[in-house]
């Protein structure tokens, strides 16, 4: 079993503000597990809030050797293996992991909510995130989220910042 990784940053559309931060870019390192010519992929999305950076994440996985493992399959084995290399650095944990459910799921052919005994039909709703910006950019990035049926619209301390006026209309004429 090979594992590689590369980081992307993603350029956002909007700069994403919450109270205590906001990111024009977000870095993510997408993680490669490939073993008999199945590749296997994982996506680690660092958070400073629990101490994490791109950095963070390459450092952890250059301590990863999973060559040692033949089976793919073994996946408790290897993630408590990973788990011991070191406490937190739990989105680098968490790439490994999804690479190899993806890598099961490919290798069976199923996808990974039939792997798992899941019906498609039945998943939760999604919500999509609104970050702190004027009403009238507030407003815009709620009528391009139309299609998702729930809204976390953040808020800050200053009203306009807040986009109120945005919020009621996400809200409906109840607000």
């Amino acid at each position: 079993m090979k594992l590689s990784w590369k980081k992307y940053d993603l350029r956002l559309k909007y700069v994403f503000r919450i109270a205590r931060s906001e990111e024009a870019i977000a870095p993510v390192i997408i993680v490669e597990l490939t073993k008999d010519g199945i590749t296997g992929y994982g996506e680690a999305a660092p958070s400073p809030r629990y101490h994490e950076s791109a950095d963070t994440v390459v450092a952890f996985l250059q301590k990863i050797n999973v060559e040692t493992f033949a089976d793919p399959f073994s996946v408790e084995e290897i993630l408590q293996y990973i788990d011991g290399l070191a406490d937190e650095n739990t989105s680098a944990k968490c790439a490994i992991d999804i690479a190899l459910h993806d890598w099961i799921g490919k290798k069976l052919g199923v996808p990974l909510y039939k792997l798992w005994g899941l019906d498609k039909t039945k998943t939760p709703m999604c919500s999509f995130t609104i970050g702190i910006d004027t009403t009238d950019i507030v407003t815009k990035k709620v009528r391009e989220a139309e299609e998702y049926p729930i809204l976390k619209i953040k808020v800050g301390l200053d009203k306009e910042r807040a986009g109120a006026r945005a919020y009621q209309m996400a809200a409906g004429p109840e607000c």
